[in-house]
């Protein structure tokens, strides 16, 4: 199916009030330690009321949505939700300038080349300095076309290795006690692991692994995610203690772009170290990868490869060097063999009924597993005609 078009619709959406809260926190010294290294406060403590900002404006006011279409000369066409905005005026030069700059890639362009337009979106990120955006939005696109034209899920197109994978769900709290009480409430809903965001230091994260151990028991799966806050000497007591309370990995526990520090630190541990989430994010995954997996800098690679193409690309990559893989699309995990856990920070997500099934498929959490359910009931296709009646604007 040759893409002939390129559309893009501006709609005018519902009036809503509109609130903003601060709810991420802010950023602070780690601590105990005399780097300078700097680290999350929500996995310090409780925030405080003064740090909690709300802008809000009740008064109803529109809001404006753009979808993009890929027009094929056969009987599907690629869409998807292309940005949002206050302003409807921003929103038409958006859209106009991907007609300009990205649609000319597309036009005449098979469909189904996925991976020539996976190259094409990729190189233009340097030459046309247009980022991962592009790439991840319209790679998504073109699967979900082959999903509904095949009307078999993304799982299945990308290899079907299994039908449900172990899952764990995130903790935390203001204090280690809060901790321990929200994975005791985890293991009761039947998570096969827990996953901390604890930032408290290389004591109180010690404390923190006996605590957790003591209270869930010798079979539930840890796992320490540091999010860069040690220094690699620090990295590697905190690692030791985890060793001793058997946890599966810890997870980005330096900078990235510390390769030397993740290098020492992997040749000092017995446990996995997992890394590569942020680096992986600005665009370097697939390819960034090979150079930790060659120099055994790591043991595990957070899964954050540009498009379902590419992450694909580095389940296959991590698979040759005999290495997990973790993280990226639901439908990934159930595609590959070597992603050992997902990581459901949702919670818990019920199995929906047959009747709101189709080809596309849903995610569900239950029982200690993820798994997709589907049908092979095709998805109700948009009515162009009408989208272009109520749209705004029709770039």
């Amino acid at each position: 199916m040759k893409i002939t078009d390129v559309r893009l619709y501006v709609h005018r959406d519902n009036p809503a009030p509109w609130r903003l809260d601060q709810q991420r926190g802010s950023i602070e010294f780690a601590p105990d330690n005399l780097s300078g290294l700097m680290t999350h406060t929500h996995g310090l403590r409780a925030h405080r009321s003064d740090e909690l900002l709300v802008f809000e404006d009740p008064t109803p006011r529109s809001s404006y949505s753009c979808t993009l279409r890929l027009v094929t000369d056969g009987p599907l066409d690629a869409y998807t939700h292309f940005a949002s905005t206050l302003d409807p005026v921003e929103l038409t030069r958006q859209a106009q300038q991907f007609r300009a700059q990205i649609a000319p890639m597309l036009l005449g362009v098979d469909a189904f080349d996925r991976e020539f337009v996976w190259q094409r979106m990729w190189y233009a990120q340097r030459f046309l300095y247009t980022g991962r955006r592009n790439v991840d939005m319209i790679d998504a696109m073109l699967w979900d076309l082959a999903v509904r034209h095949a009307r078999r899920p993304l799982f299945l197109l990308l290899g079907g290795c299994r039908e449900r994978i172990p899952a764990y769900t995130n903790i935390g709290g203001a204090t280690i006690d809060e901790l321990v009480a929200d994975g005791a409430r985890a293991q009761r809903q039947g998570f096969v692991g827990v996953k901390d965001h604890s930032y408290r230091g290389v004591k109180q994260n010690g404390v923190m692994a006996r605590e957790l151990r003591a209270a869930l028991g010798p079979d539930m799966i840890l796992l320490h995610d540091a999010v860069e806050c040690y220094t690699c000497d620090e990295a590697i007591k905190v690692g030791r203690i985890l060793e001793k309370y058997d946890y599966a990995w810890i997870e980005e526990p330096l900078q990235d772009f510390d390769f030397m520090g993740l290098k020492k630190l992997s040749d000092a541990l017995d446990l996995p170290v997992l890394a590569m989430e942020w680096i992986g994010y600005l665009a370097g995954q697939p390819f960034d990868a090979a150079r930790f997996l060659a120099m055994h800098a790591i043991d595990i690679v957070r899964q954050r490869a540009v498009g379902i193409t590419g992450q694909l690309k580095l389940a296959q990559l991590c698979e040759t060097f005999g290495v997990p893989v973790h993280g990226g699309d639901p439908h990934l995990h159930l595609a590959v063999g070597n992603d050992p856990l997902f990581e459901a920070y949702m919670g818990l997500v019920p199995k929906p009924p047959d009747e709101q099934l189709d080809c596309r498929g849903r995610m569900y959490v239950q029982d200690g597993y993820m798994s997709i359910a589907w049908s092979d009931r095709p998805v109700v296709e948009p009515d162009w005609d009408q989208v272009a009646r109520e749209a705004v604007v029709i770039v």
